[in-house]
Parts: structure tokens; C-alpha cells; sequence
């Protein structure tokens, strides 16, 4: 509707999937709607904010981000009085219960819409129910069924992009175009297994095969990534996070995206794999069960 004023309230803005998908939701809307955003937590370290810069740009003013007296968030929606909430996340997973009870308080008068970008919250825990579900993938609106809450699923959209000049945009990068480039994006973790790709470089070291990492290595998964660097191939080349990965998805021949998660600690939908399959790279990734075979009818995924 267009006029309505919505407030978004996201856990972090720190790079990653989650603030990448309410940037594009952002960009959509702001034409047409009165978009105000809040950051309970500033995680950044003033290093991770890829997407958080461009939501500022957006937003200006209209991007605040709380101290430490989470109750100033009830404060803000009285002053905002938005039409709709739109929470980034699950509030059981960052907001301050007491905070959460008074803004699902019976008598609002605002609409409230949960995204989730998580798929193994127990169901049977939810405590706050908003009017509705957007969901990121077919799954998660199959596990909250049972909730009887309407549910819509709003995935990122895949955005088709040529491939250009193959040869000079490696050279421009400073790599052998005589060589096959693998490209893996996303955060140093366990869940994101960049282990197992050292382990194919380690094994291909006589092969003209070259792999690269984008994403930034967090302080709290320094346990998963620092004894990779101790003994990094020297056919792999670690980027860090980079504003350029169009850059990297023109150049690069193939996308590898080792992920196999656990049952704790699962992918939902990685924004990634949308842009490789948007770029026509050939893919190479697991099927895993969230996934619902949603990625099965591109032609460029193996």
C-alpha cells in the first residue's frame, strides 16, 4: 500500500544473508512506502558493513540503532507509529522478552510480520505470534503450519546477469586466465565447510585449478578458521569481504558451495546460490533436505 509507514526491526546489519535480504526488500520498497529501520545490536565492529552502509544510505536518519536499554525500542515505535512491524527475525532469538511481551501487547494497533532466516527453531517454543508469516523457502512455511498463522514465502529473487570478458576481468583481479577458477562466498564457519574445498585444493596442487574465498572471518568462529590459515594451499587465495563480489561472480569459471550443515546449525537459503545461478555459473552444492529441491530446475546446478 503505498504511503504506509513500516518499521523493520533487524537483530544485526553485521554482513551477511540476513541484511542482504532486508536490503533488497528495502530497495523495492522505499518508493512507495515510509521505511524506517532498527538495529537492536550493532555487531559490526565497524569492519562487517557491507549491506549495513547501504541501508544507511537508504534509510539516513530513519536507520537507528539501540544502546544498551533495549526498552527505548517501545519508545521509538510510539514515536514512528508505524502501520506495520515487519521483525527481520524470530523475536524468541534476540529481543528482550519484557521489550516483545509489550509489542505483541493484545490491543496493537499495528500489523506485525515475522521473516525468519533460520531453519531449526523448535516450533512448540514460539511465545509471540504475529498476523503473519514471510517466510524465506517452502520449508520453513511447512514447519509453522501447525501454527495456523497466514504465511506467505518471499524469496530472494534471482537476478539474471551476463557474464563478460572473462580474460581481462581475471587479469584485472590479478589471476592466470590459463587457469580454472572455483569461487566460494560466505562467512569462515563450520556450517559453511570451506574446510572441505582446502582439502580438493590440497589434493589438486599440480593442477591449473586456482580456488577463492570471499567473506570475512568473525572473531567467534576464530576456533574453525584460524588452523585453515596455518596451513592455507597456495593454490587458494583468501579475498576477506569485498564490496566488489560481481567482480568475482563475472570472472570466476565455477561456484562451490560446500555447505552440509548439521542438524543444529542448518542452511535455509543461501543467498549465494541465487546469485552464482543468477550469474550462469555452473554450481556445484549439496541437496540438502531444506533446500526442497528448490534449487533443482536450473540447469547450471550439479
Amino acid at each position: 500500500e503505498t504511503g504506509m509507514k513500516i518499521l523493520f526491526i533487524a537483530p544485526h546489519l553485521s554482513t551477511g544473508g540476513m541484511p542482504q535480504y532486508l536490503l533488497k526488500k528495502i530497495e523495492l520498497i522505499k518508493d512507495d512506502c515510509d521505511v524506517y529501520c532498527i538495529e537492536y545490536q550493532n555487531t559490526t565492529g565497524g569492519k562487517l558493513v557491507i549491506q549495513r552502509s547501504q541501508i544507511e544510505n537508504i534509510l539516513k536518519e530513519n536507520l537507528i540503532t539501540l544502546k544498551e536499554n533495549k526498552k527505548e525500542l517501545i519508545d521509538f515505535i510510539e514515536r514512528i507509529d508505524p502501520q506495520v512491524i515487519h521483525f527481520e527475525e524470530m523475536p524468541e532469538y534476540f529481543c528482550d522478552t519484557s521489550v516483545s511481551k509489550q509489542i505483541y501487547k493484545k490491543d496493537r494497533k499495528y500489523k506485525i510480520i515475522e521473516t525468519s532466516h533460520d531453519s531449526s527453531f523448535d516450533v512448540e517454543t514460539k511465545m509471540f505470534f504475529p498476523d503473519k508469516f514471510a517466510f524465506v523457502s517452502e520449508y520453513q512455511k511447512d514447519r509453522f503450519s501447525s501454527l495456523g498463522i497466514p504465511t506467505e514465502v518471499v524469496e530472494y529473487p534471482i537476478e539474471k546477469k551476463e557474464k563478460k570478458h572473462r580474460e581481462k576481468s581475471l587479469i584485472d583481479l590479478g589471476l592466470d586466465p590459463d587457469k580454472t577458477h572455483f569461487l566460494n562466498v560466505g562467512l569462515f564457519t563450520p556450517r559453511k565447510n570451506q574446510s572441505e574445498i582446502i582439502e580438493y585444493a590440497d589434493k589438486l596442487i599440480n593442477d591449473p585449478v586456482q580456488f577463492h574465498f570471499i567473506g570475512n572471518q568473525a572473531d567467534n568462529f576464530k576456533d574453525y578458521w584460524e588452523p585453515l590459515m596455518q596451513d592455507f594451499p597456495v593454490n587458494c587465495k583468501f579475498w576477506g569481504e569485498r564490496k566488489d563480489v560481481d567482480n568475482f561472480y563475472n570472472a570466476m569459471d565455477v561456484f562451490l558451495f560446500a555447505s552440509k550443515g548439521s542438524s543444529t546449525d542448518k542452511e535455509t537459503s543461501p543467498l549465494v546460490l541465487k546469485e552464482a545461478i543468477g550469474w550462469g555459473m555452473p554450481v556445484l552444492m549439496r541437496r540438502l533436505p531444506v533446500y526442497n529441491g528448490m534449487h533443482d530446475k536450473f540447469s547450471n546446478v550439479h
